[in-house]
């Protein structure tokens, strides 16, 4: 054989044996294209009797291992990772709803999500916005067909706790479909599928990923749900990205100990803010009302998780001095990182929703939400103090 020209060589001459010994962690496998050595091999990738990879948009071992991973935790028979906590949401609705299809939904979801809702309405589909802490409020609005009720374990930002088995209960009485968005909760606290929930949604950027530094989502459940959606998520665009889906396996695993210290945190944080004079309101569930913290304790274990909200007077003005006296607790717009954040749900995650509607949920402008991280909580407390002596 003639030698191959430097052309060529530049292309094909990358080469590495395959070692016998397996790697630590898995591997990145950052390649959209996959090469076969036979149609029949292509069949039998396709058809999933051998494992493999089509193409990267269509997932390749990393997205494998995170949604292992992520079915794993939440006792689930699959799951699909997705390049946002939003892809995942727009996976599930693509899939579950169609024109005249029905949704019930909490009315204090996260703002983004109530905001897709509204955009399918332009597709004939309906959403009805409800209390979920209101029994006969949920029971009216099941009275009507559903394709599929839509809650958050914890809520965003009211810290609620969804009382996830009987909504699961009266869900499937009436013949649809519960989907729990975990992304405040993670599975450390809450695992919805084993309270009757069909589907679960995490915002992986969040604490499952847990560093501010990945954009993607993950949803959970039985293969004859998820599956149909993992058709979809390849044909739309909508899987995660390689090198983010390996971050997130190696992020999960301190999981355990990192929502454990930032649990713990927002607990002693929770009851320094209830005291605080210039505090009107604190919400957390272990300091809430008898109510409160018993459907916390049914849906919630190890504790009740690192996030809370905290009211000052409701006005910008003493939200600005309050963000220019801290040091440390920066004002971030999303949660779940290392470090303790505020955020302001006004302006950023709830910015999409009119005056009246923040104002029926209770969203003013001294209305803050706060990620616990994993620094020590007096530190975090003297920090807070500096601010709200300003307020």
């Amino acid at each position: 054989m003639t030698a191959k020209s430097f052309a060529t060589r530049t292309v094909l001459d990358a080469r590495a044996r395959a070692p016998i010994n397996e790697p630590a962690v898995l591997p990145i496998f950052q390649s959209a294209g996959w090469a076969f050595r036979s149609l029949d091999e292509v069949d039998a990738v396709y058809e999933g009797r051998e494992p493999g990879a089509v193409y990267g948009g269509s997932g390749v071992p990393n997205h494998e291992a995170l949604e292992a991973l992520v079915a794993s935790l939440h006792g689930a028979e699959t799951a699909l990772a997705t390049a946002a906590g939003m892809s995942a949401f727009t996976a599930a609705l693509l899939q579950l709803a169609s024109s005249g299809s029905r949704i019930v939904a909490a009315h204090d979801l996260y703002g983004n999500t109530t905001s897709l809702l509204r955009d399918l309405t332009k597709f004939g589909v309906q959403t009805q916005l409800v209390d979920i802490a209101d029994e006969r409020a949920v029971e009216e609005s099941l009275s009507l067909p559903a394709a599929v009720m839509i809650v958050e374990s914890i809520s965003n930002p009211r810290i609620r706790v969804a009382p996830i088995a009987s909504l699961a209960h009266a869900v499937h009485d009436r013949g649809a479909l519960l989907l729990v968005d975990n992304s405040l909760a993670s599975p450390y606290h809450c695992r919805p599928l084993e309270l009757g929930a069909d589907l679960v949604i995490e915002s992986v950027t969040k604490f499952l990923g847990g560093h501010y530094d990945i954009i993607l989502g993950c949803i959970a459940g039985s293969h004859s749900l998820i599956d149909p959606m993992r058709t979809l998520a390849s044909r739309a665009g909508l899987v995660a990205s390689v090198f983010e889906t390996w971050l997130a396996v190696r992020s999960i695993a301190t999981l355990d100990v990192r929502m454990a210290r930032s649990s713990h945190n927002a607990l002693e944080v929770a009851r320094w803010l209830a005291q605080h004079p210039k505090v009107r309101a604190a919400h957390y569930p272990a300091i809430g009302d008898a109510r409160a913290l018993s459907a916390a304790a049914q849906t919630l274990s190890h504790g009740f998780g690192p996030m809370l909200s905290f009211e000052v007077a409701p006005e910008r003005a003493a939200v600005n001095r309050l963000l220019a006296n801290l040091t440390d607790v920066k004002l971030v717009l999303s949660f779940g990182g290392a470090q303790t954040t505020l955020s302001h749900p006004a302006t950023s995650s709830h910015r999409s929703l009119s005056p009246q509607a923040r104002e029926a949920l209770g969203i003013h402008d001294g209305f803050l939400r706060l990620s616990l991280g994993l620094e020590d909580a007096a530190d975090i407390i003297a920090d807070l103090d500096c601010g709200l002596a300003a307020v």
